[in-house]
């Protein structure tokens, strides 16, 4: 424990020196000095060969090529144009225009992204685990720098591929297409964008960096629901009618009509009936019932990878849900209890999404969780409760929905083996192994 206490910070400075390092050379740069060196070591003996001759020739040349590109920089200013949105696991494409601000044609230029590098701490490098890592060898997984490289990319939560420019012509701009692939939801920070140039024989690179910062938010990884799962659940009074639902409903017509009285809204008065009576009338509309339902997400589990397909079953089935005509609750627990609404008149469903993608396990007693549903489900149609297992805080959270007659649907993701404490009703999704399990609903 105290040797690797120690090696953090070591670790950290060596992934960083190393980063640098690949970005000012070339491949043709890397394979020269990697001649010079052989050359070097084999004309030490000048008597004995005369390769030290080669070995002064591809010195002289390195020391040329990583002077010249200081001699002049690239005049040019750059902006990125990210996504509004990116989804966990799914490459995408965006892009950095690069703008010449300056009297010559710029040639050759690359541009490198720079998101905010996160290292792990101590504690998460002792919780998990790199996804093979029982396959390395015994001093590996005792130094456990594989680790903290898998871990340092997934903080990091995006990996991107170097971009070449096009040829900027003189007060123009060109586009850079970068590919990228989120590798966690949540946010993704950038910091900066560095443009590369090239020295005359192509070894190296100068850098010049520009401040660019900018946050992508990535949403959860998300699994194709069958068209065959149905779930709806019974039509429910939802106060406010109309007015709060835009019409969501078996009907939008009035039932009635009736003499005006104060504090009526303008807009309900009927025009026709009130010329004809010669006094107000408004129209009356029967009170709307429609489908409402609830997606309820389970943060109470402590085990991450199982969480995080948690996370990932609730996006899919809101999405599946997404063009129902009805109401749909997203209910979690945070800091606080809370529950997001979409619906016409309401939130999208992307906002949802977005909540879920920074959603993370908490410490809370489900105690207050549990008497909001409480109050909430008799304006549920139906439920859906995604767990994380089930044991007593999920038990609980069940029955205070099912006591008030809501009609459920229960999702519990393990990565047990074992099914005996689960109702036969239960749609038990192996961590893992999703996909399989939810194309068999």
């Amino acid at each position: 424990m105290a040797f690797r206490e120690r090696a953090f910070p070591t670790w950290t400075r060596l992934t960083t020196i190393n980063r640098r390092a690949r970005r000012r050379n070339s491949d043709r740069g890397r394979l020269l000095q990697t001649g010079t060196f052989i050359c070097g070591a084999v004309g030490l003996d000048t008597d004995l060969s005369f390769v030290y001759q080669l070995f002064a020739l591809l010195f002289c040349t390195l020391i040329f090529a990583r002077l010249s590109i200081k001699v002049r920089s690239p005049d040019v200013s750059v902006r990125r144009q990210l996504p509004r949105y990116a989804t966990a696991g799914v490459p995408f494409e965006y892009f950095i225009d690069v703008i010449n601000d300056g009297k010559r044609v710029e040639r050759d230029l690359k541009v490198i992204d720079n998101p905010k590098i996160i290292p792990p701490d101590l504690a998460q490098f002792e919780r998990m685990r790199e996804p093979g890592e029982e396959t390395r060898n015994a001093y590996d997984r005792w130094l456990g720098f594989h680790r903290f490289i898998w871990l340092q990319k997934l903080n990091t939560g995006i990996s991107l591929e170097n971009a070449d420019v096009p040829d900027v012509e003189l007060l123009s701009h060109a586009q850079a297409i970068v590919e990228a692939t989120p590798l966690r939801r949540g946010h993704v920070y950038f910091e900066s964008t560095t443009v590369l140039h090239p020295d005359p024989f192509g070894l190296n690179y100068g850098a010049t960096e520009f401040d660019n910062r900018e946050h992508l938010t990535v949403l959860p990884k998300r699994y194709p629901v069958p068209r065959r799962f149905e779930f709806e659940g019974g039509r429910h009074f939802q106060p406010g009618g109309i007015n709060s639902t835009w019409s969501i409903g078996e009907s939008d017509e009035f039932v009635s009509l009736r003499d005006y009285r104060d504090g009526d809204p303008i807009r309900k008065i009927h025009w026709a009936s009130s010329a004809k009576r010669e006094k107000p009338v408004v129209k009356e509309f029967q009170d709307e019932f429609f489908v409402r339902q609830a997606l309820i997400v389970d943060t109470f589990g402590d085990n991450p990878v199982v969480f995080e397909e948690v996370i990932s079953v609730a996006a899919s089935l809101l999405m599946n849900m997404e063009n129902l005509d009805g109401l749909m609750d997203l209910c979690f627990m945070s800091t606080r209890p809370e529950i997001i609404t979409a619906g016409r008149g309401f939130a999208q469903t992307s906002q949802q999404l977005e909540a879920l993608a920074t959603l993370e396990l908490t410490g809370q007693t489900p105690s207050d969780f549990i008497e909001l549903l409480s109050d909430h489900a008799r304006r549920m149609s139906g439920c859906l409760l995604v767990l994380s297992g089930f044991s007593q805080p999920q038990e609980t959270l069940l029955a205070t929905i099912e006591n008030r007659g809501v009609q459920t649907a229960v999702f519990v993701i393990t990565d047990r083996s074992d099914e005996t404490t689960y109702r036969e009703d239960f749609h038990v999704l192996r961590a893992g192994d999703i996909e399989a399990g939810l194309q068999a609903l």
